[in-house]
């Protein structure tokens, strides 16, 4: 966790450095550097993205073309109203679980 005397020492540190005039070296150096590459996980987020739409459609066709959705909807409609809010609620409160779990796996990651 973050100290309040770490913060107050960090800020007072770069309140107190002074800024060295150096005629726009830095600037040009910069401009001189090679561009930077598609980063590894930029290149990977996108091939788990195209394997993700390739498993997608695979399974689409593999499934009978969705016919698995059509036949859970039918069997859906035919839950009596209390068995229908029953399962909305359990889905909805898994819901809620797994997104308060990420929230705070999120939160204790220092790292980030």
């Amino acid at each position: 966790m973050n100290d309040p005397l770490d913060n107050l020492l960090d800020a007072r540190l770069r309140d107190e450095t002074p800024y060295i005039d150096d005629a726009g070296f830095t600037a040009r150096v910069m401009k001189q550097l090679p561009h930077r590459r598609a980063s590894w996980s930029t290149q990977r987020a996108f091939i788990i993205f195209a394997a993700t739409i390739l498993s997608v459609v695979i399974a689409y066709f593999a499934s009978g073309q969705g016919m698995f959705v059509h036949d859970a909807f039918a069997r859906v409609s035919g839950l009596r109203p209390l068995q229908l809010l029953l399962l909305i609620f359990a889905c909805g409160t898994g819901m809620t679980i797994a997104g308060l779990w990420a929230a705070l796996a999120r939160t204790r990651d220092t790292t980030l």
